[in-house]
């Protein structure tokens, strides 16, 4: 290779150092000769490429500027009077005209009835939105911005997906899943038994899934008649899926030496809690009574993401003998026997 070819070459890989750097084209030989490609957003303070979004975006050389929103200045700001061609993020937003209906006020409104336009909607997103004060009166015929349901469902599926994302990193050593933008549901991943953890208390084993959510209870029925209750767990078990008509009910009682934490409670249909539930019991603590030998095999069943099992699956051995019953969490349980 010749001294002239050795420049040409040197010269069309500056030229081409520098448009990935500025975005500013070189001559005429460089763009036919070089097949060009340009990240658009860079760092200014020390020239390296980063994500979409990111540093400072040049879409049309050094005269369209855009500064990202996790760049060194922390927020997004546009030049004004330049329309840049940059990502359009004000789709997103939602005091964006397009994501929100108005509401006229009428007599009796209030934040909370408005609320429940749309699901998953809250009074503090309305009091955000329409920059009202905390607890402040409506008038009538004051109008509110109330925002569209697909906006609140893009919103909650991305939460969705960012806590997917952190669940699967949290049990794969850190790594993403081979399709971040597709990862496993978090109830795929909270239902895979790979993931439960068991707790011993008391003599019995508790199987938790990721949820903290007991997922099989087992061991050996004993009578304590000094065993301590949580008042406060009782109270609280079941969280937002808790109904007005539940009990704090444990999955082993407290007679039977049941642990006092969270996980052997659950939000337990007051009727079924005091009747065959108990009366299940009473058929235990009588057999313990009597000298027999009674291990126990409870399996809750959840729908989806609830902390309120909707039935709950009994089987247990009286010196080996098997019997099994199946309950709805409900106030007027059904019984299966198998």
């Amino acid at each position: 290779m010749n001294r002239s070819s050795v420049m040409l070459n040197g010269r069309r890989q500056s030229a081409f150092e520098v448009y990935l750097r500025t975005g500013r084209r070189g001559t005429d030989w460089c763009r036919q000769d070089i097949e060009v490609k340009f990240n658009p957003w860079h760092d200014p303070q020390d020239g390296r490429f980063t994500f979409s979004g990111q540093g400072r975006y040049y879409g049309a050389g050094a005269d369209v500027e855009e500064t990202g929103g996790t760049g060194r200045s922390g927020r997004w700001q546009k030049r004004a009077g330049i329309d840049s061609a940059g990502p359009d993020y004000s789709r997103l937003d939602p005091r964006n005209p397009r994501n929100y209906k108005v509401y006229i006020v009428k007599p009796g409104d209030t934040l909370s009835g408005i609320a429940r336009f749309r699901k998953g909607l809250t009074v503090a997103d309305l009091e955000w939105l329409n920059r009202i004060s905390a607890g402040a009166p409506l008038q009538i015929g004051q109008k509110v911005k109330v925002p569209n349901q697909e906006l609140l469902e893009a919103g909650r599926d991305a939460k969705n997906r960012f806590i997917a994302l952190w669940l699967y990193a949290e049990t794969h050593n850190h790594h993403l899943p081979p399709d971040p933008a597709h990862p496993p549901s978090i109830e795929q991943q909270i239902n895979d038994p790979t993931y439960w953890h068991p707790v011993r208390k008391n003599g019995y084993r508790y199987d938790l899934d990721l949820a903290e959510r007991p997922r099989e209870i087992r061991g050996e029925v004993s009578i304590d008649a000094t065993a301590m209750r949580s008042r406060r767990n009782q109270r609280s078990a079941g969280g937002a899926d808790r109904r007005a008509t539940d009990d704090g009910g444990h999955y082993i009682a407290a007679r039977f030496n049941g642990p006092s934490d969270a996980f052997n409670h659950f939000a337990q249909d007051a009727n079924f809690n005091r009747g065959i539930y108990r009366a299940m019991e009473d058929g235990w603590a009588a057999s313990v009574r009597a000298g027999h030998r009674v291990m126990v095999d409870i399996v809750p069943h959840y729908d989806g993401l609830s902390l309120r099992p909707d039935r709950i699956k009994v089987t247990w051995f009286v010196d080996g003998e098997k019997r099994s019953r199946t309950f709805e969490n409900e106030h007027r349980s059904k019984r299966r026997g198998e």
